[in-house]
């Protein structure tokens, strides 16, 4: 896929097939109203909004019905202590829907969870879960201690948009 950032209001064209299986993330139509966003990661270049963002949103309106995170890579780090949050951003980089762990905490996310390669941890009632995200939103995944060495995750997050 290539991208053109353009001038204008930092809208970025793409070119040829988008796959979810890479940074920028993308939406899966599933059947019925239910949807899925996925977005692939590596410990070197977590998910973050940015003002030349070209990560896939979710949608204003949407209420989050599931989702889970899983390791691919074991993730290491210098400390071996690092665990990490998973929340959400304003898109369109304000504040008021920012929720740095509204999706899943440092408690479930710690270094012996995503410290194991092929490790599934399935939502399990974040502050965002089963409620409407208000704006469109961006995933973020910050670290407790900023040293992580290696590792590769997905994110998918479950949704309906429009709530119910």
């Amino acid at each position: 896929m290539t991208t053109q950032a353009e001038g204008i209001g930092g809208q970025v064209a793409h070119y040829g097939p988008r796959s979810i299986d890479q940074k920028g993330g993308g939406k899966v139509d599933t059947r019925g109203l239910a949807k899925q966003f996925s977005v692939v990661f590596d410990a070197t270049d977590l998910p973050a909004y940015s003002a030349d963002n070209v990560m896939a949103e979710l949608p204003a309106g949407c209420q989050i019905t599931g989702g889970y995170f899983e390791v691919i890579t074991a993730f290491t780090s210098t400390s071996t202590t690092t665990d990490l949050d998973v929340g959400i951003a304003d898109a369109d980089g304000g504040a008021t829907i920012t929720d740095p762990n509204g999706l899943f905490t440092a408690a479930e996310l710690t270094q012996t969870v995503i410290g194991a390669a092929n490790v599934l941890t399935p939502m399990a009632g974040g502050a965002l879960y089963l409620n409407d995200v208000a704006e469109a939103a961006v995933i973020t995944v910050t670290p407790n201690v900023d040293d992580l060495l290696t590792g590769r995750a997905r994110i998918v997050i479950e949704y309906i948009e429009g709530g119910v």
